[in-house]
C-alpha cells in the first residue's frame, strides 16, 4: 500500500506543480493572469487528485483475493493527498520566496483593485480592504502560506477519498448482495 501511496502521491504532486509552472510560462505571472491562474490551479488540484481512484484500483488489481475496506481506501487517498500537498506547499514557498518575491504584494494589490471596482459602498470597500490587509500580513509568513497550500490540496484529496471510499464500498456491497 505504501508503494502505491508514494507512486500516486508523486504523480499527483508532480502534476499539481508542473501545470502551474507551464501555465505561468504561457499566460504570464502578472496581475492580468491571476484569475486564469486560479482557475488553472484549482482545476489542476482536483484533476490531479483523481489519481486516488487509480491508486485504489491498482491496489485492488494487485490484491484480487482481498477485499479493500473503506478505511484502506481513505488511507490510500489521504496518503496520496498528503504527498501532493507537501509538494505543492514546497513549490508555493519556493515561488513566493525566491522566484517571485513580490508576488504577494502584487496579488493583494490586484484584489484591492478588484474590490474597488466591485461596485460596493465606500464603507463595504473599506471593510473588505481592511480585512484583506490583515490577511496579507498573515500570508506573508512563508510557513502560513505553505500550510494553507498544503491544507487546500489535502482537503480536496480528502473529499475525493471519501467519494472513492463510498463508491468502492457500494461496489463491494453490490457484489456481496449479488452472491447471496
Amino acid at each position: 500500500m505504501q508503494q502505491k501511496i508514494l507512486k500516486y502521491g508523486l504523480i499527483s504532486g508532480g502534476v499539481i506543480v508542473l501545470i502551474p509552472v507551464l501555465g505561468s510560462m504561457i499566460i504570464g505571472t502578472g496581475p492580468e493572469s491571476y484569475r486564469m491562474g486560479e482557475i488553472i490551479g484549482y482545476s489542476t488540484m482536483i484533476l490531479s487528485l483523481l489519481v486516488i481512484f487509480m491508486a485504489v484500483n491498482e491496489y485492488k488489481k494487485n490484491h484480487p483475493d482481498e477485499s479493500i475496506s473503506a478505511k484502506q481506501i481513505m488511507l490510500i487517498g489521504c496518503g496520496v493527498s498528503a504527498i501532493a500537498g507537501l509538494m505543492f506547499g514546497i513549490y508555493n514557498w519556493i515561488y513566493v520566496t525566491f522566484l517571485v518575491p513580490d508576488f504577494m504584494d502584487q496579488y493583494f494589490n490586484y484584489y484591492i483593485e478588484t474590490i474597488r471596482n466591485g461596485g460596493g459602498t465606500q464603507q463595504e470597500i473599506d471593510t473588505q480592504i481592511a480585512d484583506l490587509q490583515q490577511q496579507k500580513e498573515m500570508f506573508m509568513n512563508p510557513l502560513v502560506s505553505f500550510f494553507v497550500m498544503f491544507v487546500t490540496v489535502f482537503a480536496i484529496g480528502f473529499i475525493i477519498s471519501i467519494v472513492s471510499a463510498l463508491a468502492q464500498s457500494s461496489k463491494v456491497k453490490q457484489v456481496n448482495q449479488a452472491s447471496i
